[in-house]
């Protein structure tokens, strides 16, 4: 039986976050990075193929980051390497409650370079192969207008063979000039979108969502026929063109830190689906993933033993 096969698109920093107000923990994680690792994290071990699309930098960071990639499961047969490029950065503040608040440094990450003039064809043909192909409204943000004009007509041919495309919403309003150029950009990539998982905080910036009924019905209006939208404390609603079905978070959950969580729940959610479970089952899965990971510090749990990434 052939593993099924997801290509993730993004970008994975250093993370740096506050022990206390003058030491810091360093780490490696990204939005589409976390969801790869709690992909891999949630399968059944050999049961997927978990590749990570992006552009690293040839300094010791991004040396270091690749080895974190294998120790959480994800391959980067498809990661790129710009000569003297150095990793992005970002800073993780949580307040009392866990919620969190980011500082970015990342002008010049090599992830910029992804679907530009120097990708290969051969990689536009090779992830457009693939079974799922996911990525997020933060890998549009780095990416130029021409390469993301590039990217639509990957997962276009990624949809004609057969494959799926799960698109995360998630925004960070200094990526954008305005909430309508991310609006437009998100557009060209749910138009060939099987599955949408925003959070409908990010939709409510960016489209004007004023629930997730609003959110729901402006995505079967652009024709995705899977969606999950993100509530936080209130679990999440799933929805398919004709039905909608709230689904509850887990309750009384000690909030350490809400880094990662709608990435956890993303993993966790596509996991159990390409394992054949239907979407109340793989939404509760998500939950569950996402409250444990709320309840520790940082972005990522440490890696499962002996997870390693396809050939």
């Amino acid at each position: 039986m052939n593993v099924p096969r997801v290509a993730l698109i993004g970008e994975c920093m250093i993370e740096l976050r506050h022990l206390s107000p003058d030491r810091l923990a360093l780490g490696y994680a990204g939005d589409v990075f976390n969801t790869a690792a709690y992909l891999a994290r949630s399968a059944a071990p050999g049961a997927l193929d978990v590749q990570f699309v992006t552009v690293t930098g040839d300094d010791p960071y991004s040396a270091e980051m690749r080895a974190h990639w294998h120790a959480h499961g994800v391959g980067d047969r498809y990661a790129r390497v710009r000569p003297g490029g150095r990793a992005g950065l970002y800073l993780i503040r949580t307040d009392e409650h866990g919620e969190r608040t980011f500082q970015h440094y990342r002008s010049e990450s090599p992830a910029r370079d992804l679907f530009g003039p120097d990708q290969p064809a051969a990689i536009d043909e090779a992830i457009a192969g693939h079974d799922l192909v996911y990525l997020s409204g933060i890998t549009l943000s780095i990416m130029t207008g021409p390469a993301r004009a590039r990217l639509a007509e990957v997962l276009a041919e990624t949809r004609r063979r057969g494959g799926l495309v799960a698109y995360d919403g998630n925004h960070r309003p200094s990526g954008w000039p305005s909430p309508g150029a991310a609006a437009g950009a998100a557009a060209a990539v749910l138009a060939h979108a099987s599955i949408a998982l925003p959070s409908l905080d990010d939709d409510r910036i960016v489209h004007g969502d004023a629930s997730a009924r609003a959110c729901v019905e402006r995505l079967r209006e652009a024709g995705v026929p899977e969606i999950v939208v993100k509530l936080g404390a209130e679990g999440c609603v799933i929805a398919d063109r004709d039905a909608m079905e709230a689904v509850p978070a887990v309750p009384d959950v000690n909030v350490v830190d809400t880094t990662s969580a709608g990435d956890a729940f993303n993993g966790a959610y596509l996991a159990a689906r390409l394992a054949g479970r239907d979407r109340r089952a793989a939404a509760e899965a998500g939950t569950r993933l996402a409250a444990d990971v709320i309840g520790h510090p940082g972005a990522l749990l440490p890696p499962l033993p002996a997870r390693r990434p396809g050939p």
